[in-house]
């Protein structure tokens, strides 16, 4: 069987974080150092970010212990940064802060080329490819463009910022969270509908619990679990959905190599 679509989750799958919580505590940790700066040099205004700041890094905290225990979804962990980190500030400021955050995923290896690599691989041989990811798409575009890879994906769905101009200035007014909770309805509605395909020519990269709908959908080798996903996921994934689990650069060439009639 010739497959016809890659399509790769973003955080834990192509960046080695699970979550968007390293990004997201930069940019609050940025902001917190601004409000404090302005506070020192006299505008006793920033008072109220850095107080909605603190305030935001303890729910943050409380948010992402529920998380881990299956208490809170995705949604409901980021409201808090919404309302309080995002919500006004300086959109230059933030895409800024993302800019350095890329910058130190890609120095610190933390973007797995291997993947992108594969998929570029199959892109060039006639493979549609796409993203689906509940990460935000400036920081996806921009490590994407930062490593080479902007032009070899076709579809990228991601939660997106949501800004406005006040008195001639862009600024963060929020964050989508259409795609939380809703991979399997966006798969068909984005990818599969549009270039009228089936669940069987669909190959998906997943690393965790949120990607198992998607996978549970899929025959067994659709879904393949990446390498920076944990040792337990891949075993369940294998024994529960009959996931490719490739553990070498070399394992996943030659998977999609045949999977996608890729020449040698």
């Amino acid at each position: 069987m010739s497959y016809r679509f890659i399509i790769s989750d973003w955080n834990g799958t192509i960046l080695r974080y699970p979550t968007d919580e390293a990004q997201n505590k930069k940019i609050a940790y940025a902001l917190l150092d601004n409000a404090n700066l302005k506070i020192k040099n006299g505008n006793l205004s920033a008072l109220w970010d850095f107080g909605q700041l603190l305030l935001a890094e303890r729910e943050l905290k409380k948010c992402f212990e529920k998380y881990q225990k299956g208490e809170l979804s995705l949604h409901e962990v980021y409201e808090p940064f919404n309302k309080r980190v995002l919500r006004g500030k300086d959109y230059k400021f933030v895409s800024d802060v993302l800019d350095q955050f890329v910058d130190e995923c890609v120095i610190n290896d933390d973007v797995d080329k291997r993947i992108l690599d594969a998929i570029c691989l199959a892109h060039k041989y006639g493979t549609k490819t796409g993203i689906l990811s509940t990460s935000n798409d400036v920081a996806i575009d921009r490590t994407l463009i930062r490593l080479g890879f902007e032009n070899i994906f076709d579809i990228i769905e991601s939660n997106r910022f949501i800004t406005r101009f006040i008195n001639g200035e862009l600024k963060m007014m929020d964050c989508t969270f259409d795609i939380n909770n809703r991979k399997p309805e966006y798969l068909e509605r984005r990818f599969l509908r549009p270039y009228n395909l089936k669940e069987k020519d669909v190959i998906y990269f997943g690393d965790s619990d949120d990607d198992t709908e998607i996978a549970n959908m899929l025959p067994a080798g659709n879904f393949i679990v990446p390498f920076f996903a944990t040792n337990e996921f891949r075993e369940y994934a294998a024994k529960r959905f009959g996931a490719f689990t490739p553990n070498t650069k070399e394992d996943l060439d030659c998977y999609l190599k045949t999977k996608c009639f890729i020449k040698m």
